[in-house]
């Protein structure tokens, strides 16, 4: 399908409540209408869905600004209704791939990339004022709502992460530039401010690969002018027949001289825990970001057996266990954010800081799997048979 930049217009949530549809209790139901910034997410398979009701598990209790789910209509019904009933509001976007003949589709290891194209419809939704766009593959383990506050130095730009082009692995599919001499993360440490990576130079001999971004998480200011731009580019640009990356590499190109660095921290890629030891610190992830493998593809072996509490109700929200949240509705009666699941950062200061392998990331996986099983409980102990639903692509 041909490219387009039409994007519905969000659909008007329920009024402001501190339990969802199902009861559960995970979140705020956000009036769009009245959102002016938020953190957005685009999933188009339901492979993904156990991953996006994760991340949010740990966003509600670490952030002020709600998270919203862009689909397509290639999302099932059934999985619209378990994100909508978690209380995260839905927006519909058309599926986005560049025009016939301009890109001959990805290697069989790339094929993840189909969809991500459309995660650049993103630019399209010019009701909010400031979104940032994170991928379903990662958990919270700090707040860091400042990034809402970062100041670009236009509107136009956007702020992300580096890409590592490390390539440790010596993928041969990697670009040849991909060496550990061209990679930004060996400019960072592991307490790197917020403004501190410098804006790439844009002198003619700037190697490439300073330009790269990671599109993990991308702070940006939605415009239909931008949207149109990368249109073009995606329809026009002969840079497009060699795109390995998707969105990412588009945003590269597109941003160029317009991307403004942030630290590793904002978008942890698991891998820099053992290429870029150095900078890697776990006590000092805000957001970590399962690349590659994904961690519902199998339980750590090292995690005890889970014991499900289900004749608990859900963890009670009440003055003594969380911070003030943001509310959406009456300011007089503010809601109180669920603690993260328990155990979740006692794992993260306990965990083996030694990452000797390149390919195996069982340990940081781990966290992941106890906010899962944290997100299970809260189901089972209402007698919500959707757990079931949600676990269906999780394997142990």
């Amino acid at each position: 399908m041909a490219l387009t930049a039409d994007i519905d217009e969000p659909p008007h949530a329920a009024a402001a409540s501190t339990e969802s549809a199902s009861g559960l209790g995970f979140g705020l139901e956000p009036e769009l209408e009245d959102v002016r910034k938020a953190w957005i997410t685009l999933i188009t398979n339901e492979a993904y869905v156990a991953g996006l009701l994760t991340l949010h598990r740990t966003l509600v209790s670490l952030s002020s600004y709600p998270l919203i789910a862009m689909t397509t209509s290639s999302l099932s019904s059934a999985s619209q209704d378990l994100i909508t009933s978690a209380s995260i509001p839905v927006i519909q976007v058309d599926h986005l791939t560049p025009s016939q003949g301009q890109h001959g589709g990805f290697d069989p290891s790339f094929s993840r990339f189909d969809d991500a194209w459309t995660k650049l419809q993103v630019f399209g939704l010019e009701q909010f004022e400031t979104l940032i766009l994170i991928d379903s593959d990662m958990i919270f383990l700090k707040e860091m709502d400042e990034l809402f506050e970062y100041e670009l130095p236009a509107r136009d730009w956007v702020g992300a992460a580096p890409a590592c082009v490390c390539n440790p692995l010596k993928l041969a599919h990697y670009p040849k530039d991909w060496i550990p001499a061209n990679c930004a993360y060996r400019h960072q440490t592991p307490y790197t401010a917020l403004s501190e990576p410098p804006i790439p130079s844009t002198a003619p001999d700037s190697p490439r690969t300073s330009h790269l971004l990671n599109s993990g998480l991308v702070i940006l200011h939605p415009s239909k002018t931008t949207l149109q731009q990368i249109v073009h580019h995606l329809n026009t640009s002969p840079t497009i027949a060699k795109v390995q990356f998707a969105d990412q590499d588009v945003m590269a190109e597109v941003f160029r001289a317009r991307w403004k660095p942030l630290p590793w921290w904002c978008n942890a890629l698991k891998t820099l825990r053992a290429v870029h030891q150095d900078v890697w610190r776990d006590e000092e992830v805000r957001l970590i970001h399962y690349i590659l493998d994904k961690p519902w593809h199998r339980r750590p072996a090292h995690l005890a057996p889970h014991v499900s509490i289900t004749d608990l109700p859900p963890t009670p929200i009440t003055a003594s266990n969380g911070p003030l949240g943001r509310h959406f509705g009456d300011e007089s009666d503010k809601p109180i954010r669920r603690p993260l699941p328990a155990g979740l950062l006692d794992a993260v200061r306990s965990t083996d800081k030694s990452q000797e392998s390149l390919t195996d990331y069982q340990d940081v996986h781990g966290w992941w799997w106890i906010v899962y099983e944290d997100l299970l409980d809260d189901y089972k102990a209402v007698g919500d048979e959707r757990w079931k639903l949600i676990d269906r692509h999780v394997k142990r």
